[in-house]
């Protein structure tokens, strides 16, 4: 917790970068463009305790699920964490953040830690899998991703594709899936953005009404019509994984991506996610809780923030928090003021 704001973040991955799990040689320069966007421009400028070497960005997957259980409850304000699963199994054999980590997490701090889990039309069996993975303790929801590498071409996932995409909407319908979220706005590296974008979404949105659908990095680009979905829908939510990043040392960019969303009254329907373990989580948290709008913008009040922070997602997925609070006070990590271990413990051990 900060203060007493409940702190959920609302998207972290246990990325497996390692070498073997590259599926093409240019994926090897995306993992570097991430480690560099996270270490020189969203972790604190000139502090060395956010810095790793890209050795161990790229091999921290050795240390997991060990390794986001400490950042996240030992080493930063994070209460709750839901862990996403990335079909990119074009680029990654794995996809990058594959499930099985999340799945242990939920499995040791089923009051911590949840799961979305990846699906994608490429997949070799989509609906079979689909049935596989929803009934696993901690799944609340799934994750799609907008493109992959099929037969070494791009393809795109379109939601008014009525072939490959729409019948796996149906079967998380008829299933019972609440909630869907859908990686947006950020490419993976050099990709083209229009594969981005959420043209998309009105007509999934609109034919679903009992779906939530969380659009992740909303704001990040095409904000305007992020905006005009979150207000136009009442079952549309923005979570806004690595948009508070730059509330460390971008505030005015920060305060641009937000404006849109802000501007629509919708607040209540957005989410603060890191992307962790691509960044550590600790710095983000105290950034946002901090954060005042320069001249201009619209500022977060102390209600936006406890709600943006996590009580927005808590009530979207009808949590009681007073019970989750009462839990969290009970295990080794403990809530309210609890001691913070250095930051990247684990990785500064291990070398």
């Amino acid at each position: 917790m900060i203060g007493d704001m409940l702190v959920i973040d609302a998207t972290v991955h246990g990325f497996n970068f390692g070498h073997a799990n590259l599926r093409e040689k240019f994926v090897e320069d995306i993992v570097g463009w991430l480690h560099a966007l996270a270490n020189h421009q969203l972790h604190p400028a000139g502090d060395p305790r956010y810095q790793l070497t890209l050795d161990q960005f790229r091999d921290a997957w050795q240390h997991q699920p060990d390794l986001l259980e400490t950042i996240l409850f030992g080493e930063s304000a994070t209460d709750i964490a839901v862990y996403h699963g990335v079909p990119l199994y074009g680029f990654f054999a794995d996809g990058s953040s594959p499930i099985r980590f999340g799945l242990e997490l939920a499995r040791r701090f089923p009051h911590r830690a949840y799961v979305y889990a990846d699906v994608s039309p490429w997949m070799p069996d989509p609906v079979g899998h689909i049935d596989r993975v929803i009934d696993q303790p901690g799944v609340i929801g799934v994750k799609f991703y907008p493109v992959d590498l099929v037969d070494g071409t791009l393809t795109p996932v379109d939601f008014r594709d009525a072939k490959h995409v729409l019948p796996l909407v149906e079967q998380l319908a008829k299933r019972g899936m609440k909630v869907i979220a859908v990686h947006k706005a950020v490419p993976l590296g050099p990709l083209p953005r229009p594969l981005y974008h959420v043209d998309d979404m009105a007509f999934v949105v609109s034919r679903f009404p009992e779906i939530t659908f969380e659009i992740v990095h909303g704001g990040f680009a095409f904000a305007d019509q992020s905006a005009e979905l979150l207000a136009d829908h009442a079952n549309v939510t923005i979570n806004l994984e690595t948009n508070p990043c730059f509330a460390i040392n971008h505030r005015a960019h920060f305060a641009r991506m937000m404006e849109p969303l802000l501007a629509t009254g919708a607040w209540d329907r957005i989410f603060y996610a890191t992307g962790a373990s691509a960044v550590h989580p600790r710095p983000v948290a105290e950034a946002v809780a901090a954060y005042r709008a320069p001249d201009g913008f619209i500022e977060l009040t102390a209600e936006m923030k406890r709600g943006i922070l996590g009580e927005n997602f808590a009530r979207v997925h009808r949590w009681d928090v007073d019970a989750l609070k009462q839990a969290c006070r009970a295990d080794r990590y403990g809530l309210e003021d609890k001691p913070l271990d250095p930051p990247w413990s684990r990785l500064r051990a291990a070398a």
